[in-house]
């Protein structure tokens, strides 16, 4: 709707409100009437916007019946003036605005010297102390500046002329209108100062007078008039440093206690306060630090108030690899129902924020770290870091008990020693996130925007949509590609070019099968013998066989064929080992051989290799092998018998061997040959039968048992002069 003149005309907007078509409109200001005139009066409109009609059209040619649809004529007249005085306020404001000086160097210069200053009292001496604690804060510093803008704008001499006002605004005839009209519209902005004429006077004199301290409260900053010494602030502090986190009102009513208490006592008055002035005394910057590590603890204190070092990248990459773990933000489904418990060690190197290698597991453990590790060893190529940094988490510190190289761990709970904790938050907020079984990032994230959508989780369980274990290591492991490819704003490059660019200024050293040997095998849990045949060892329900082997020249120059270390063979046949093993190998080609119980390293033993049995499985290489073999079990008899030999020749010269050596000891044989020849002396013959005789006559076993051998060979000697007589 417009005002043209005198007449009011409205445009196909407000008739389209009403249910008039614009096909309608079309018609019939363009059908041209007897009287060769349009049918509904219009005029062109001067101000078209896209979607209207080309023509204004007349309110009093609109016929009755439409016209009924819209609202009365004076109506329109009030809501057109209404919209006119909006637009000419707006543009006021705008102008005003515009008109805004900016801060002189002086204002400047006087807010920022600005220092906020607290008296206390000396209690051991009586002296009044004024101790100054800071500046404007930032936001205070920001509104004064503001106001002082204003203050300047409207005290202007410029606008004491009734001929520039005007020019500026016809409105603007009284010098009042135009400050009010300022007063508006710093009012809207909420600017903080006064908006009644008188207080905008004082304010413009005192502006004046002081400059920019005009803006700042009396009473900000200024604790005097609190009436608060340092006994009854530490009285405060102690109160509110309750790890109950008590509330302004309830530290008021307990130091009003106090107060009371002290009276009844007959100690010395303190005055009392109001709620604001102790929460004014307790909010000081130098009063904060003293109560937040008892009220928030340790670590709340630690992330606000301890002093952090600034520290720069490491200049190349490998210099600083950092180790963590954490957890993987998805759910994921299992036989139980909804989880989230799967957990990363992951190892990224500190120059150019690559990841290097991650490990998944539901529990961290030693085993977990050494295979993240591994993956970032193998990601670099083998090359062993300068530097591992890692957390004091039990699982890192069994682990790096092992480690051959320099490592240290770094602050506990204390992230920002550790430029991995920025880099996994960063991957959980940029990446994870795009996929919807994000669980939102770690508990401690305070942001809504690092929380997870509740209604979310349940449409995917209703769904059926979440990832089982297996998917969601998969989709985690892609998460930390993406990372790597993704294109920074700094300085254009991804963390995986960054890496490969990179060139280690110094000689590196390599991860050797020692290093690796004694960073990531595992122990076997009991000892194992070493028999003739082989050392057998059992991993996973799969006996492998090993031996220890020598390496002797082939049968075509330039090869080498592994055989039998006799020499070790012989030496430690029943020998007992402990065994080290390659824990990522399910059936290990290789071991390594200990002895003791200090666990010292002897050999490696390799897997031992089978020999075919039938011709007709004979390969290349097979008969040399068997060869080889049986060349090695003809050299260890020869061995044996030469070793052997020689030491008989050595002993036949010795005088000692030469004494005569028995297995029976002599004493032994000295009685056996008098036994003997007492047997020899007794003749026995039987010629009649004996007679009987009441007395008990023992039998030779039981007089050998009760009687002596002279006593035995006197009881025979008189059986056989019996006998003799009895065949007489």
């Amino acid at each position: 709707m417009k005002l043209v003149g005198a007449i009011l005309y409205v445009e196909f907007s407000d008739l389209k409100a009403v249910g008039v078509s614009e096909s309608y409109l079309t018609k019939v200001t363009s059908v041209a009437r007897k009287d060769g005139a349009s049918s509904w009066v219009n005029i062109p409109n001067p101000e078209r916007k896209p979607g209207e009609g080309k023509v204004l059209i007349q309110y009093d040619t609109i016929p009755a019946s439409t016209r009924a649809k819209l609202p009365a004529k004076n109506v329109l007249l009030q809501q057109l003036a209404d919209d006119n005085q909006q637009q000419q306020r707006e543009a006021q404001e705008q102008i005003l605005r515009g008109l805004l000086p900016p801060a002189s160097a002086e204002d400047l210069a006087t807010l920022r010297e600005y220092r906020i200053t607290r008296e206390s009292v000396d209690l051991g001496t009586g002296e009044a102390l004024k101790n100054e604690l800071s500046g404007l804060p930032d936001t205070k510093l920001r509104a004064a500046v503001l106001a002082c803008r204003w203050l300047a704008l409207m005290s202007s001499p410029r606008w004491k002329s009734k001929a520039t006002r005007v020019k500026l605004n016809p409105d603007f005839a009284k010098l009042s209108d135009m400050q009010m009209a300022c007063v508006a519209v710093y009012s809207a902005d909420g600017v903080d100062l006064p908006t009644s004429y008188s207080k905008v006077q004082a304010k413009l004199r005192e502006y004046e007078e002081n400059g920019a301290l005009a803006v700042v409260p009396r009473q900000f900053g200024n604790v005097n008039s609190r009436k608060i010494a340092e006994e009854q602030l530490e009285t405060l502090i102690q109160l509110y440093s309750d790890a109950r986190k008590p509330s302004f009102e309830l530290v008021h009513r307990w130091y009003t206690e106090v107060v009371d208490k002290r009276r009844e006592l007959g100690l010395e008055l303190w005055p009392e306060v109001t709620v604001g002035t102790v929460k004014n005394n307790l909010m000081l910057p130098d009063v904060q630090p003293v109560w937040y590590l008892p009220r928030h603890g340790f670590k709340a204190w630690k992330e606000r108030y301890e002093y952090t070092m600034l520290r720069h990248r490491p200049t190349f990459r490998d210099a600083l690899w950092v180790v963590d773990g954490t957890k993987v933000n998805y759910y994921y489904r299992t036989a139980k129902g909804v989880a989230a418990k799967l957990q990363v060690i992951a190892v990224i190197d500190a120059h150019s924020d690559y990841w290097l290698g991650w490990e998944f597991c539901e529990q961290e453990d030693s085993d977990a770290v050494g295979r993240a590790l591994r993956a970032a060893l193998r990601t670099a190529g083998g090359v062993k870091p300068w530097q591992v940094q890692y957390d004091n988490d039990r699982s890192n510190l069994k682990f790096f008990a092992n480690w051959a190289g320099l490592h240290f761990p770094a602050m506990p709970n204390n992230g920002q020693s550790k430029v991995i904790e920025r880099a996994l938050g960063a991957l959980q907020q940029h990446v994870m996130r795009r996929h919807r079984s994000f669980t939102g990032q770690n508990i401690t994230a305070t942001s809504l925007a690092g929380k997870a959508n509740p209604e979310l989780l349940r449409e995917l369980v209703k769904e059926g949509a979440l990832m089982s274990l297996e998917e969601t290591m998969r989709e985690a492991s892609l998460d930390f590609h993406a990372w790597n490819n993704m294109v920074s704003k700094k300085d254009g490059k991804t963390p995986k070019e960054r890496y490969l660019a990179s060139q280690h200024p110094e000689t590196r050293s390599y991860f050797t099968e020692e290093d690796e040997m004694e960073t990531f095998w595992k122990w076997n849990d009991q000892l194992i013998t070493y028999r003739s045949d082989e050392l057998r060892m059992v991993k996973s329900r799969i006996s492998n066989h090993y031996e220890v082997v020598t390496e002797l020249p082939g049968p075509v120059p330039g090869t080498m064929t592994k055989v039998p270390d006799l020499d070790f063979h012989m030496r430690n046949v029943g020998q007992r080992f402990w065994v080290k093993y390659d824990p990522e190998q399910a059936a290990p080609t290789r071991v390594a051989l200990f002895l003791g119980e200090d666990k010292r390293f002897v050999a490696w033993a390799d897997n031992k290799e089978a020999m075919p049995g039938a011709l007709v499985d004979y390969q290349e290489g097979s008969r040399a092998a068997i060869n080889a073999r049986l060349a090695a079990k003809k050299e260890q008899r020869a061995q044996t018998a030469e070793r052997l030999a020689n030491i008989t020749e050595r002993l036949d010269a010795e005088e000692l061997v030469k004494l005569g050596h028995e297995f029976v000891p002599k004493d032994a044989l000295n009685a056996a040959q008098a036994d003997l020849e007492a047997e020899d002396e007794v003749q026995v013959t039987i010629n009649r039968r004996p007679e009987r005789s009441n007395t008990l006559v023992l039998s030779p076993a039981m007089a050998a048992a009760t009687e002596t051998p002279d006593a035995i060979r006197q009881a025979r000697w008189a059986r056989m002069q019996q006998q003799a007589e009895d065949e007489d």
